[in-house]
Parts: structure tokens; C-alpha cells; sequence
């Protein structure tokens, strides 16, 4: 596994901007991709890790200790429902935001600890609003 983050850094000069360390948790190479250039148009630093499963979520979470996941819920292996679970039972601190194509998973994503439900294809506002804050 490789552990070394991808470094965002946008307008480093905003005194306002807020750097944090995210882990984006999704099976799919070009959906984490499509994610990292969305939260481009920030104005906020990040520090990214991706996850292709939620095993590899859950280990990254105890050696990264991020501040915010970004968590897809149908994953092989593991899924982002379990994984928010074993995540919040263990590190109750780190933010988790759930994010799917399905608003059916509401409901289970919040009740395993989520702090957030986002659906993908939603507003770039909202999503920057989510991981930021």
C-alpha cells in the first residue's frame, strides 16, 4: 500500500484557507480523480490519500489519522457503510461524509456514524462546504 498523499495546495497566499488531511475512499480511479479536481476550485489546502476499498479506508484511517473521509459506499471487500462504522468506533473524531449516486443509503450511512450525506453529482459549493468545515 502507498501511503505518501497527493498534495493539493490552492491560493497558499488565503490566509482564510483552511488545510486539512483528507482521505478519499472510492473503488472507482476516476471518481476520486473527478473528486480531487472539484475540490481544486477552493481556496483551501488538503492533504489527499485514496482508498480503492474500505479495508484499505479502514487501514489508512489508523496510519494517516485524516481529518476528513470522503467515503463512497458501495466498495468491494468492505463497504462504506462498515467501514464508516469501524472508523467512528475507533477514531470518533475524524469527520466522515458519506457520498453515493443513492439517496436510499441516507439512512444506514447516518446511523453507522456518518456526519454527512452528500449525493454525488451535487453542487461543488456543497461538497467544498462539507470537507472544509
Amino acid at each position: 500500500m502507498w501511503l505518501a498523499p497527493v498534495s493539493l495546495t490552492i491560493n497558499p497566499m488565503n490566509e482564510t484557507a483552511k488545510n486539512i488531511r483528507l482521505l478519499i475512499a472510492d473503488d472507482n480511479a476516476a471518481t476520486r480523480a473527478a473528486t480531487i479536481a472539484l475540490l481544486e476550485s477552493s481556496a483551501h489546502q488538503a492533504a489527499i490519500w485514496e482508498a480503492a476499498d474500505g479495508e484499505e479506508a479502514v487501514q489508512l484511517a489508523a496510519s494517516v489519522q485524516p481529518d476528513v473521509i470522503l467515503m463512497d459506499v458501495q466498495m468491494p471487500k468492505l463497504d462504506g457503510i462498515q467501514a464508516t462504522k469501524r472508523i467512528k468506533q475507533c477514531w470518533p473524531a475524524i469527520k466522515i461524509i458519506v457520498m453515493t449516486m443513492y439517496i436510499t443509503y441516507r439512512a444506514a450511512a447516518l446511523a453507522a456514524g456518518a456526519d454527512a450525506f452528500l449525493l454525488k453529482g451535487g453542487s461543488v459549493d456543497g461538497l467544498i462546504t462539507a470537507v472544509f468545515s
